[in-house]
């Protein structure tokens, strides 16, 4: 049995290179296969027959007389095994393949971790209809990594999340396109800063009776930003790489990150809280407030790590894009959150009054 061209889903003569959607939309339906009582020497007849391109001819998928998937046989196997004994002593991976309306990212995902060259895709019944090539699962990944960087980096297409966004457009396109795709999630962060500057405001009589509060202010909302953008990304790649899952999220992921951000946030805490009391505490006559910088870098550093965790993962949980929409709401946050617990602080333990 020679090589075969399903039709099912349209001409193999290249995959689409349409971004998102399922895997439907990106294979390959020309592959090599026999059925699963040819000989070995019926399959590499079949591959010496076929027109298919080296990395296509790889593998020759088995299938039964209706059809239905029943593994594969690598080239490699099929050469050192006898020429006249059947293909399936030589036949694996029957437990892998992809469903045809499969997301493609989470399609190109599986080929990546199954080491496999091609990965067969089958319809509701089993039957193989397509395979996805190992090249097309590569430009997949780079696309999808591609555009998670754009939103990320906040020039996300924000109106229409289907179109990605391509750094020709972004670079050399129309001026009001690139300022629109920016704006949005500036405005975000426009809209975090207003509040935190309200809630220093509150606290200007505590600010003015210790000038050196000042001080520490910037270093209180940047390390907390930098935690938050860290455990962000990393939410970020381990979901797209398949690291991070839904179902172990709680048990294995955010555990795993709560026990880092505690430690980090008791190191910094401590370093911090040390230099404050030497450089402006004691010199100043107020050694508490290495213990108020202390508090609020724990505070900020460990609540910007649960958040750059826990905000992706409720918004993959309710259907956002969490690679736009995290990370200014983490910014806000724990800067809010970081000065409110750095001013009381000071106030009680400096005994400063509002």
């Amino acid at each position: 049995m020679a090589t075969t061209t399903f039709d099912t889903l349209g001409s193999a003569a290249a995959a689409t290179k349409a971004s998102g959607g399922p895997i439907s939309s990106r294979i390959r339906d020309a592959f090599v296969y026999v059925n699963d009582t040819a000989k070995v020497s019926e399959a590499l007849d079949a591959v010496r027959r076929s027109r298919m391109p080296a990395g296509q001819a790889a593998v020759v998928f088995v299938v039964d007389a209706q059809g239905k998937y029943k593994g594969f046989a690598r080239l490699s196997a099929l050469l050192r095994a006898d020429p006249e004994s059947t293909i399936m002593p030589s036949v694996e991976g029957a437990d892998i393949s992809v469903a045809h309306d499969t997301d493609q990212e989470a399609a190109a995902r599986q080929l990546q971790l199954k080491d496999v060259p091609l990965m067969p895709v089958i319809n509701s019944k089993k039957e193989m209809i397509g395979v996805l090539t190992f090249d097309d699962a590569m430009d997949i990944l780079e696309v999808e990594t591609s555009d998670d960087i754009y939103f990320k980096a906040g020039v996300g297409d924000v109106f229409r999340t289907e179109d990605h966004v391509r750094s020709e457009k972004l670079t050399q396109g129309p001026i009001w396109y690139t300022v629109r795709v920016r704006v949005m999630f500036l405005l975000v962060t426009l809209a975090g800063g207003l509040l935190v500057g309200g809630l220093i405001d509150t606290f200007e009589d505590v600010l003015g009776a210790v000038i050196a509060l000042a001080i520490f202010i910037p270093l209180v909302m940047d390390m907390g930003g930098n935690v938050g953008t860290q455990s962000s990304t990393i939410f970020a790649r381990g979901y797209a790489l398949g690291h991070i899952t839904i179902a172990d999220f709680w048990r294995k992921n955010f555990a795993r990150e709560a026990l880092v951000g505690m430690t980090m946030a008791v190191g910094i805490a401590v370093i911090a809280g040390t230099v404050a009391y030497f450089w402006q505490g004691v010199p100043n006559g107020i050694p508490q407030l290495g213990i108020v910088v202390g508090v609020a870098l724990f505070t900020s550093v460990f609540l910007a790590s649960m958040l750059g965790f826990l905000l992706p993962y409720i918004m993959v949980k309710i259907g956002v894009d969490h690679a736009p929409g995290a990370d200014p709401f983490i910014t806000t946050i724990k800067d809010f959150s970081g000065l409110l617990v750095y001013f009381l602080m000071a106030s009680w333990l400096l005994g400063v009054q509002m």
